[in-house]
């Protein structure tokens, strides 16, 4: 049995059709949960009248955040479907470029014991790879510089976390860890979860063979400022490399400047 959840943040149509005209591509029975964060009357009614009649939703007036709304949702799915194996967290952004992605995703996943996390290909508008990070360094530098030391896309692997807008994860070994660490409101959430799972055994797996198509945080991008999105970064970042790094406070307070200096090296050498 499979469970879908679905984090809808003032994006009812996006969401409504994400779960009405994509999750039907998935050749896997499934159950889906729809997750309304900061959830209004409007976005309520939209989803009530638009989504299959089968999807669970639940409604919250306070936007939850990655972690928590995730969270929330596996586990009324928990409820619901006592026989639950698989958790797929998918991003109402997201399209499946193929009907057997899920396929190809789970036979990745079934294809090792050790395997507790599978990620696909994911390609922005552009069709550049955006996904996976190999090693905890990555997390610390730009994509451009990525591009040159350790970059997206490649044949299938091991790896140190794939992106959250589409994973697949064994259900569980996920409640067991206790799911997303809920610390994390934005950012970050993909690579704790794969922390969390690699202290109980379990990798994270890059599968190439599988694709979908990103189309972007459209929504984040409309609800908050440049500066706003970079100042959650900021922090998301500094919880990760203190919860699960063990990053010291002056290693912590050093990042910044060299992060700045990276990226105005890239600008001069460009």
């Amino acid at each position: 049995m499979l469970g879908v959840v679905v984090v809808s943040y003032h994006s009812p149509e996006r969401t409504a059709h994400f779960v009405r005209d994509e999750l039907p591509k998935l050749p896997w029975a499934y159950r889906a949960c729809v997750v309304d964060v900061a959830a209004t009357n409007e976005t309520k009614q939209y989803l009530a009248a638009n989504l299959p009649q089968d999807t669970l939703r639940l409604e919250f007036a306070e936007n939850l955040g990655y972690s928590r709304g995730n969270n929330r949702g596996a586990e009324r799915l928990r409820q619901e479907c006592p026989e639950l194996e698989y958790l797929l967290f998918c991003n109402d952004d997201i399209e499946f470029t193929a009907p057997e992605t899920l396929g190809v995703l789970m036979t990745a996943l079934q294809a090792d014991t050790a395997r507790g996390i599978v990620g696909p290909d994911c390609r922005g508008v552009d069709n550049l790879p955006q996904s996976p990070w190999n090693s905890a360094d990555d997390l610390g530098k730009t994509e451009r510089w990525r591009r040159f030391s350790s970059p997206f896309g490649g044949p299938s692997r091991p790896c140190y976390a794939v992106r959250g807008c589409c994973l697949l994860v064994k259900a569980s070994p996920f409640f067991a860890v206790g799911g997303f660490d809920e610390s994390f409101f934005l950012f970050f959430e993909e690579p704790a979860l794969g922390e969390r799972f690699a202290r109980h055994g379990l990798s994270t797996w890059y599968e190439a063979a599988a694709q979908v198509r990103h189309l972007g945080s459209a929504t984040i991008r409309c609800s908050l400022s440049f500066w706003k999105i970079y100042r959650i970064y900021r922090q998301s970042f500094f919880l990760m490399a203190r919860k699960y790094w063990n990053w010291g406070l002056i290693r912590c307070a050093l990042w910044p400047a060299t992060h700045q200096l990276a990226r105005l090296s890239r600008l001069i050498l460009r």
